[in-house]
């Protein structure tokens, strides 16, 4: 946050040209930029070695007999993105002696009219989740922590088997070991839940960990059989930034490939993720302005609104609308409203006005 203590009159430079030796403060409409978040899922297939065995010791033939990798697109969602808007720069010069306070956010558009900005919303991102992003979500979970992590199985190099199945003659007699390390844990756990053990756990928290212990070298086991299927969780960012004329605009937001995830958008290895924005028909328009000079005032942004779509084939991925400062006009505050007793609150990433409160 920054506030500066100034005065009125506030004049509109059409070009940033600062007058030497007075003090200004600089400050600009915004320009939204559209930040979209990309989740997808890497899924990798391990084929157990000893799937052929399957349906001899553990009676199933659901198992993986391909090894393969493929990328799975999950959702998109986007957020709403200030930074400031240099091609409408205005300049607020100290003549009048009579100071009023305006507070700046950190990318240098409007914040408040005689409004302090609290320090911990000085302190936010530089964006904010104005209208909700609605997204075509997919069966898939998504990590909670971090921006990639693991989910599944973890990967090991190491067979979980024991010297005796290890030094087995043959590949069969290797599975008949460790189908029988299954069966037996299978039993121990049985019998541990029935409480027909000599030494019973002394409390429920080690008997969770004893079980779950036992869970997890089964699972390690089964795997040798069934194979496994691992899943890495993706998040991947993309700014996108709406043209300034505010005519329709169709483009490539990305291209996903289900054999190696995002790449370059000039890469044809991938399918275009298309992003189409369409201004709405009611808009607002610039006045005339009049031969009649009027006094200098304080600028405030009223933002355009439009249509926004975002597919991936046939599946649409975000169907939204927007708001779009830079299709705005700029609008001169009522010079009445500029006293030490009226406090104005702007919406920093639109530029709009949000209060009034006098």
């Amino acid at each position: 946050m920054m506030a500066a203590m100034l005065c009125v009159p506030m004049v509109r430079m059409q070009a940033l040209t600062l007058p030497e030796d007075e003090p200004v403060v600089v400050y600009y409409m915004p320009q939204t930029q559209l930040l979209f978040t990309v989740e997808y899922d890497e899924v990798v297939t391990e084929v157990g070695p000893f799937y052929q065995y399957s349906a001899r010791y553990l009676g199933t033939k659901d198992v993986q007999t391909k090894a393969e990798k493929q990328f799975v697109l999950n959702k998109v969602t986007f957020m709403p993105m200030a930074a400031a808007d240099t091609t409408r720069s205005y300049v607020l010069q100290d003549k009048s002696g009579k100071t009023q306070m305006v507070s700046l956010s950190p990318w240098g558009t409007l914040e408040g009219y005689n409004v302090a900005i609290s320090s911990q919303q000085s302190k936010a991102p530089h964006c904010a989740n104005l209208w909700g992003p609605r997204a075509i979500s997919s069966q898939h979970q998504p990590c909670k922590s971090g921006c990639e992590c693991l989910v599944g199985t973890e990967t090991t190099n190491l067979m979980p088997l024991l010297e005796e199945q290890l030094m087995a003659s043959s590949t069969a007699k290797m599975a008949e070991g460790a189908a029988k390390q299954i069966y037996r844990i299978r039993e121990m756990r049985l019998n541990l839940l029935a409480g027909d053990v000599e030494k019973y756990p002394s409390d429920g928290e080690a008997l969770k960990r004893v079980l779950a212990e036992m869970d997890k070298r089964e699972q390690e086991l089964t795997a040798l059989f069934i194979g496994r299927r691992i899943v890495t969780h993706h998040v991947h960012h993309v700014t996108y930034i709406p043209a300034a004329n505010g005519k329709k605009t169709d483009g490539i937001l990305f291209r996903f490939s289900k054999y190696y995830g995002i790449v370059a958008n000039d890469d044809l290895s991938g399918e275009p993720v298309k992003i189409q924005i369409s201004k709405s028909a009611h808009q607002l328009f610039t006045p005339e302005k009049s031969n009649k000079q009027s006094a200098p005032t304080l600028y405030y942004n009223l933002p355009g609104n439009g249509e926004m779509k975002v597919q991936y084939g046939e599946q649409v991925l975000v169907d939204h609308p927007v708001e779009v400062a830079q299709w705005g006009v700029s609008v001169p505050l009522n010079s009445a409203l500029l006293n030490a007793s009226t406090k104005i609150t702007f919406n920093p990433i639109t530029g709009n006005i949000i209060s009034i409160d006098k």
